[in-house]
């Protein structure tokens, strides 16, 4: 069963995400703050990522859309499969707890977040 998130393209995406940071303060679900605090304190994982959206950033090509897909492709996925071996049942698959939703919500958060520290100047 896809989700909705899997269904915007284009402008209509765009239009979705502007519309859901429009706010300062995001909520998100139990789900995505979990895994977004384990992705960032799992150095292995975060720390690549960073230096190439560090890197981009610096050259002046850096695209928020690219950095949150960039994020939870390879950050988030491989922090939710372990994620699922250290705290996780074996009868679950990791894709059931984290689901690309709310890998794609928390993927948002972290790159609205590091985007900002790279106009700070805090580069990896």
């Amino acid at each position: 069963m896809a989700d909705n998130n899997s269904l915007l393209t284009g402008a209509v995406k765009d239009a979705y995400i502007s519309e859901r940071f429009s706010e300062k303060t995001v909520t998100l679900s139990d789900a995505a703050r979990e895994l977004e605090l384990y992705a960032d304190n799992t150095e292995i994982w975060i720390k690549p990522v960073l230096q190439n959206l560090s890197k981009h950033h610096k050259r002046g090509n850096f695209s928020l859309d690219l950095a949150i897909h960039s994020i939870e492709r390879y950050c988030l996925t491989p922090a939710a499969k372990q994620y699922n071996l250290e705290h996780g049942s074996m009868a679950t698959p990791w894709h059931h707890i984290f689901p690309k939703a709310v890998r794609l919500e928390a993927a948002e958060v972290m790159a609205r977040r590091y985007s900002a520290e790279f106009k700070l100047g805090n580069y990896w």
